[in-house]
């Protein structure tokens, strides 16, 4: 293990750099250039991949929520990721501040309060339910724990423990096929590994991209609606650019500097605003939310993972749960890298809590409070949050939240920059793990990829999440996490089916 942790260098992997560089590229220029025709190709994509992946999705994503909860009670839990004298890098509540703040990057600051209104107006036609009624919004909150909760951090997980085990433990080299090692075996696992690190890396630019789009909106949202007279064409790419400046500026200041630091703040940042927010805002409204909340997850877990009944041909589904799996399942192969890379000297049950169990129970807590807030507030005015919502996007919904709670100068200001750390913050995590997916020299013992690969990926991801918002709005930012979730669901299956081998047999597979 010692001589691994060595630095060694050689150049660029060509092969895993150049060809999604080249498409993303691609992709920029042709919806810049030819707008009406990528739209149109990229709607046709769009659909097929629902048409016709819609259960995989449900189905993958199910089984790795059953299979995280089993690696926590198997023997394989008691494994120190790294070797028996593995020491960790960072102490619990830093490792968990840089867990959390990559994962959940914009996502629940921009879906916390429009998500649930969403399902509130419009819930399922399966559900048989008005909108704008009481079982709407219980309905809502349910929808929304199933989205924000223990499944997508199972997404996480498992490919991040079956990295961090394959790397420390199994003694592979740093790559996305590394825990592919169980079912594929050595050899054909070094044939696979540049198109399966290519083909990752496609799809995280693709989630990223859907991501920062989000936050775009979301940040111009925020400055729009202080400033009303500003050109919504202007704020969002000077925003954009300011993203990509302070992205730069963490990027190089490395791990321990930039990502940690970042990451201290801004959960420290999302514990205050949610203090407040639950001592300000409608409390006892919050808390029987979350009651609810409970009680329909509980009920709905189920049907809607394994599409029971009339579910399976909801457009609700598609539009929603299979879009909230691909988002997720495109940011997870490249994400787990780094979750992977920053887990050394923690046993694997410290792993399973820490990725899983508490970065969960802190999304479902946020969403309770913040989607909670905008449910009382929206069963009071629901043609006011409906004409929001359909003039002034989903990005406007947080700021009118805070407004009726008569605290929008201060909330406002503090939420806006939350969303802009936080994408830095995930960012910069992100393509730290591409950069060094993207190069032949790696150190683990450095920690620290190449700055310049990373300003790279992140401008082009800039580049494109701009692109996508000017010409397709949130339905752009849609398109692009199921394009992204694709390739990485098949990465996934055979990272869960490897990690149900290796948790029955861990001396087979692992030599620390």
């Amino acid at each position: 293990m010692r001589n691994q942790l060595k630095t060694y260098y050689s150049p660029l992997r060509k092969s895993v750099f150049w060809p999604p560089f080249i498409l993303i590229s691609l992709a920029v220029a042709c919806s810049w250039l030819a707008s009406d025709f990528f739209e149109d190709s990229m709607n046709s994509i769009n659909q097929f991949i629902l048409d016709n992946f819609s259960l995989l999705f449900s189905y993958t994503a199910f089984v790795m929520v059953i299979t995280c909860g089993m690696i926590l009670w198997s023997p394989l839990a008691n494994i120190k990721i790294g070797g028996k004298y593995a020491k960790p890098k960072f102490n619990r509540l830093s490792w968990f501040s840089i867990i959390l703040c990559t994962t959940v990057a914009v996502g629940i600051l921009f879906w916390g309060s429009a998500e649930p209104l969403f399902h509130y107006l419009y819930p399922p036609e399966f559900k048989n339910i008005p909108s704008n009624s009481s079982a709407s919004a219980n309905f809502s909150m349910g929808a929304i724990f199933l989205h924000w909760g223990f499944t997508p951090y199972a997404i996480y997980c498992i490919p991040a423990l079956g990295i961090a085990l394959a790397v420390y433990n199994a003694e592979q080299k740093f790559s996305l096929s590394s825990p592919l090692a169980p079912i594929l075996g050595k050899n054909r696992l070094n044939q696979f590994s540049n198109s399966i690190d290519m083909v990752c890396l496609f799809a995280l630019v693709a989630g990223m991209s859907a991501s920062l789009g989000a936050g775009i909106l979301s940040i111009s949202g925020g400055i729009q609606d202080q400033w009303p007279n500003w050109d919504k064409a202007f704020i969002r790419p000077v925003v954009t650019l300011l993203i990509i400046s302070t992205f730069i500026l963490s990027a190089s200041s490395g791990i321990n500097r930039g990502i940690k630091s970042l990451s201290q703040i801004n959960f420290y940042v999302f514990i205050i605003f949610c203090l407040f927010i639950l001592s300000i805002g409608p409390s006892l409204s919050i808390f029987h939310y979350a009651g609810e909340g409970t009680t329909h997850f509980l009920a709905d877990f189920i049907p809607l993972s394994l599409q029971l009944g009339n579910i399976k041909h909801s457009s609700w589904l598609q539009s929603w749960t299979i879009f909230n799996w691909a988002n997720w399942m495109a940011w997870a192969p490249i994400t787990a890298l780094f979750l992977g890379k920053i887990a050394y000297g923690r046993t694997v049950k410290e792993f399973i809590l820490f990725n899983w169990i508490f970065p969960a129970l802190f999304c479902l807590a946020w969403m309770c409070i913040l989607g909670g807030s905008t449910l009382f507030y929206a069963e009071n005015t629901p043609i006011a949050f409906k004409n929001l919502l359909e003039n002034k996007g989903p990005e406007s919904i947080i700021y009118q939240v805070f407004a009726d709670m008569g605290s929008l100068e201060l909330l406002a200001p503090v939420f806006t920059l939350a969303m802009f750390i936080s994408y830095v913050t995930a960012a910069d995590s992100n393509t730290e793990a591409m950069a060094s997916l993207s190069m032949k020299s790696y150190s683990i013992e450095k920690f620290d990829s190449d700055t310049s690969l990373k300003v790279t990926w992140g401008t082009l991801v800039g580049l494109l999440a701009w692109v996508m918002i000017t010409f397709a709005g949130i339905d752009g930012v849609k398109m692009l996490s199921n394009l992204g979730g694709l390739p990485a669901l098949f990465l996934l299956i055979g990272i869960t089916i490897s990690m149900l081998m290796l948790m029955w047999k861990p001396s087979k597979y692992l030599k620390k």
